[in-house]
This record gives structure tokens, C-alpha cells and sequence, in this order.
């Protein structure tokens, strides 16, 4: 009986100290994204309007149907390519110890950290009319090649990461019992560890599909009208010439219950790894690398094409933004990007726009920390939430940032959407996309501990909160400031959500960069893109070291 009332309270304490974290996703994401899907439906009459309204014989109707299959066809190419590269990558990475591993796993978030203009500005100046090598490969800069090859620069690490995750995650006790019983390479990665490298490859693929069908820069910039995705389609309507909110939250709303299926599939598959917070077994045991076998031959081409096209990319980008009209290098784009001129267009300084950024993405760390440290104390490593739970916690992540935008603007038009507050609905917005990341590093960190100094503490009398801050939350000082790093990268590099809600005095350095690119000052877009990866590389070794301390820790 007291056993069973002791579990009751341990259940009732977790309950409550989980309720800052889901308040704050009811509050960003679940009742702005009720109350666009409720005003649609009542705009339209229903599911039968919204369906009528869509696709019918309108051209709003074709439009919807045109960028439906565009995010399709690009979401589904660029997964597949994602696969393809990231998952041998992934697995030779997982497996194998060489010098330079560690680097290399902090090199494949690279791409991922990067704000998505500069990826897109990369691949006009890798592989466009005038780009470094479109003599090389011709065409990969524009059209439906160019929008995959940058959704592909962003999502490769990912599905490699996640087959790294997986593959150490795999029973190496069985590996070593088939091998002793004759059973061939081959057949080890059938019946062994293979089934578990395709959960994860397959989980970063889905995930792929998910940010490559909801695409906002480089259908933008890449494709033009005809490559439009939904999301670009959903701004269009938003904040375009022929505004229709009442249709942005249409398609929107179909895109929410279109993406609802495969979003359950993501996160049913990510729950039987280790990619939310799954039971890792420890630190896994890497193999010399095989020179005698002819396939690691093939995955070390494919890693090197990883390696060399993301340094490829970040070396375009600042080359052109150091590179002078007549292509010598020099510091005249950079002191464009301060005049008067540029002041003029952005409405707003580049130094007042750079305080903006680090103003929100201070924020949004604070704030996503907190509520991370929140939610790690509060879920016991031995449980875990049902996959309801799981849903509410990440469902930020699965949700488009367009949406998610038009969605807060329309719940909160009458209060924080107004200015002088709009800028607490960028700093909410930020927060909200990352905190499924900050929150599965803090998780995972924790998970890793000795829980008995926590437990010798208690028996010395301290509180639970003081034992956890004192046995905890010092160890845990590595994965959040991987967290704090990894979630102020994604703040200041946020374009999509922040370039649908800001205005003019909200103006940060990557909305500023597409100001900028829109009225054709393109050496100051070049200068400005340059300094946003000299900044991200900076975050980028500030993540490693810290990798590589935890690691070696």
C-alpha cells in the first residue's frame, strides 16, 4: 500500500514538473495550430468546403495541387538521395575507428547548422552561370536539381547521424556469436545489425521527406512560380500581392492532417532506436577499418564527397563574399554591408540587425534550456513517455515553420503579433524548433550519469532538487552546452519563421541577407552570407570541443 501510494506521488510529482514543457507546446504550438485549423474549417464550412475549396476547378485549386506535387516530387528525390549518400556513410562511420572520426561526426551537423539562405547562396556560387563549378557539373544550380541538392547539403548529415546512432546501438554480443558460428558478413548484417541501421537510416530519410516537402528557401530562390512548394505557397498567400488568409490556413490545414500519418511514422520508428532517448548500450566497440575489403574503398568515396562538398560549399560562399569585382580579394564587400545605402534598403542597421539575432537566439536558449533541464529532471531514466507524450514534446520539429508562424500570428493577432511584442513571438517561434533538439541532448546526457550519487545524496538528507543540481546538472554541463551551442545556432540562422513575422525594426542578419538579394546589392548579400558561416564555423568547433570532451570524459 505505501508502495503503491509512493509511486502514485513520484507519478504526480513527474506530471507537474512536465507542465512548464507542455504548457509552453499548448501555448506555441497546439492552440495556434487549433485555432488555424478550426477558422479554415469555419471559413469553408467544413471538411467539404475546405476540400471543395482546394481542389476544385479554381486556380487557387491548381496552384494548391501544383506545389502539393512539387513538395512531393522534391521531398521524395531528396530523401533518396539523402539515403543513398548518408546511409553507407553512416554505416562506415559507425563502425570503424580511424583518426579524425570525431571531427567528422561534428562535421556532418555542419551543413544542418547553416542558415538555409547561405546554403542556397553556396550552391548559386558552386554550381551557378557563374559558379566555381558549373563548368564541372552543369545545372545543378537552379530548377528541380539545384532545389534537391540543397535539401540534400542540409538533410545528408542527418540520415548519416542517425545510422551512426543506430548501428552503435546494435547488440555486438550477437555479432560476435554469429561470427564465431561461421556466418558470413553478410549474412551478420542481415540477421544482425542491419535491421537496426535501416530503423535509423530509414527514420533520417522520413525526416528528409518531411523538411525537403515543406522546403522554403531554395524552391524560393532555386526554382521560381513553378517549383513552388506548399510552404512557399502558403507564404505566397499569406504576404503576397493577392493575400488570402483564409486560403493560407486552408492549405495549411491540409498540410497539418496530410503530414499527421508520416510523422507518426517517424516517431514510432525513432522510438525503437536510441533517437528519443531509446536505452543505448554504452560506447561502442569500433573495428579497425578493413583495407582488404573492396567495399570500404566505396565508402570512403562517398564520405570523402560528404567532406569535400560541404567544404566546398562554405569555401564558395566565402570566397564570394571576400571577392571584389574584378575577383580579387578584399574587405570592399564588408564595408558595403555598413553603409549608408544598405541602411537605407534594410531599413535598419547591420550592427542594430546583428544585435536582433543575438538578442533572440540568447532567449530562445535560455528559454529552451530551462524547459529542457525541466523535462529531463522530471521523466526518471527508466521511463519513458507513451507516444502521445513523445508527439506533444517534439511536435514543434514536425511542424513547417511557415505554419507554425502564420499559426501564431493568426492565435495571437490581437496581442503579441502587434507591435512593440512581435518580437516575443520570433524569440517563441525560434524556441519552439529547437527545443526538440536541445531536449533529446539534455535527455540522452542525463541517461548517461551513475545514478548513485544522485541516490547518496538523497540518503545524506538533500532535497531532490538539491541533489539533482549538485550531482546532476554539474554532470550534465557537457551535453547543455552542446544544447545552448547547438540551439543558438539554430536561432541565429532561423529564416523561414522569423522572415513571416518580423518587421523592419525585428530585422535579423539572415532575413537581411534575402532583403538584401532582393533588391540586387548582391556584394553586401555575399559579405553578410560570409560572416554568418565564420560565425556558424566558430559554433561549429565550440560543439566539437565540447564533443570531443564529453567523449574523452
Amino acid at each position: 500500500m505505501l508502495g503503491s501510494r509512493a509511486t502514485w506521488r513520484d507519478e504526480l510529482a513527474e506530471t507537474f514538473a512536465l507542465a512548464p514543457v507542455f504548457l509552453f507546446v499548448l501555448l506555441v504550438t497546439v492552440l495556434p495550430l487549433l485555432f488555424l485549423l478550426l477558422s479554415a474549417w469555419d471559413d469553408f464550412g467544413g471538411l467539404g468546403g475546405l476540400f471543395a475549396q482546394l481542389w476544385g476547378n479554381s486556380l487557387a485549386a491548381e496552384a494548391a495541387r501544383s506545389a502539393l506535387q512539387n513538395s512531393l516530387v522534391q521531398g521524395g528525390l531528396s530523401a533518396l538521395f539523402a539515403f543513398a549518400i548518408g546511409y553507407p556513410v553512416g554505416l562506415f562511420v559507425g563502425r570503424h575507428r580511424f583518426p579524425g572520426r570525431g571531427l567528422l561526426l561534428s562535421l556532418l551537423l555542419v551543413t544542418f547548422l547553416l542558415p538555409s539562405l547561405v546554403v542556397v547562396l553556396g550552391i548559386k556560387d558552386l554550381f551557378g552561370p557563374l559558379g566555381f563549378a558549373e563548368d564541372l557539373l552543369p545545372g545543378l544550380g537552379s530548377g528541380l536539381a539545384g532545389i534537391v541538392l540543397a535539401n540534400v547539403y542540409f538533410n545528408v548529415g542527418v540520415v548519416a547521424l542517425f545510422t551512426v546512432g543506430s548501428v552503435e546501438n546494435a547488440s555486438l554480443p550477437q555479432e560476435e556469436a554469429a561470427s564465431v558460428l561461421g556466418a558470413s558478413p553478410g549474412r551478420i548484417y542481415r540477421d544482425v545489425w542491419g535491421g537496426p541501421s535501416l530503423l535509423g537510416g530509414g527514420a533520417g530519410a522520413l525526416l528528409t521527406f518531411l523538411f525537403s516537402f515543406l522546403s522554403f528557401a531554395p524552391p524560393l530562390l532555386l526554382g521560381g512560380p513553378g517549383s513552388y512548394t506548399v510552404e512557399v505557397w502558403i507564404y505566397t498567400l499569406a504576404r503576397g500581392v493577392f493575400a488570402s488568409t483564409p486560403l493560407a490556413f486552408a492549405l495549411a490545414s491540409w498540410v497539418v492532417l496530410f503530414l499527421a500519418l508520416p510523422s507518426l511514422v517517424y516517431l514510432s520508428i525513432a522510438r525503437r532506436t536510441a533517437l528519443l532517448g531509446g536505452v543505448s548500450r554504452g560506447f561502442p566497440r569500433l573495428r579497425p577499418v578493413s583495407w582488404r575489403a573492396p567495399a570500404t574503398y566505396g565508402f570512403l568515396a562517398l564520405t570523402g564527397v560528404v567532406v569535400l562538398g560541404t567544404l566546398a560549399l562554405l569555401g564558395s560562399v566565402l570566397l564570394s563574399g571576400f571577392r571584389g569585382p574584378e575577383g580579387t580579394l578584399g574587405l570592399g564587400n564588408v564595408e558595403a554591408l555598413f553603409s549608408g545605402r544598405v541602411t537605407g534598403v534594410v531599413q535598419i542597421s547591420t550592427l542594430s540587425a546583428l544585435g536582433n539575432s543575438l538578442f533572440f537566439a540568447t532567449l530562445s536558449v535560455l528559454l529552451v534550456l530551462g524547459l529542457s533541464l525541466v523535462t529531463a529532471f522530471a521523466r526518471p531514466r527508466h521511463r519513458r513517455l507513451g507516444t502521445g507524450g513523445d508527439l506533444l514534446l517534439f511536435l514543434p520539429l514536425l511542424v513547417s515553420p511557415v505554419i507554425l508562424a502564420l499559426a501564431l500570428e493568426g492565435f495571437y493577432a490581437s496581442t503579441l503579433a502587434q507591435p512593440p511584442y512581435l518580437w516575443m513571438l520570433i524569440v517563441l517561434s525560434e524556441s519552439a524548433l529547437a527545443l526538440p533538439f536541445a531536449l533529446q541532448a539534455v535527455t540522452l546526457g542525463l541517461r548517461s550519469l551513475p545514478p548513485e550519487p544522485t541516490g547518496a545524496a538523497r540518503t545524506l538528507g538533500a532535497s531532490s532538487w538539491r541533489a539533482f543540481v549538485d550531482t546532476q546538472v554539474l554532470g550534465l554541463k557537457v551535453p547543455i552546452l552542446s544544447a545552448a551551442l547547438f540551439t543558438f545556432a539554430l536561432g541565429l540562422g532561423e529564416f523561414t519563421a522569423t522572415n513571416f513575422l518580423y518587421v523592419p525594426p525585428y530585422t535579423t542578419w539572415v532575413v537581411e541577407i534575402y532583403v538584401l538579394g532582393g533588391s540586387r546589392l548582391v556584394g553586401p548579400e555575399a559579405a553578410l552570407a560570409a560572416l554568418l558561416v565564420l560565425v556558424s564555423l566558430a559554433l561549429f568547433l565550440g560543439i566539437h570541443a565540447i564533443s570531443s570532451r564529453r567523449a574523452g570524459g
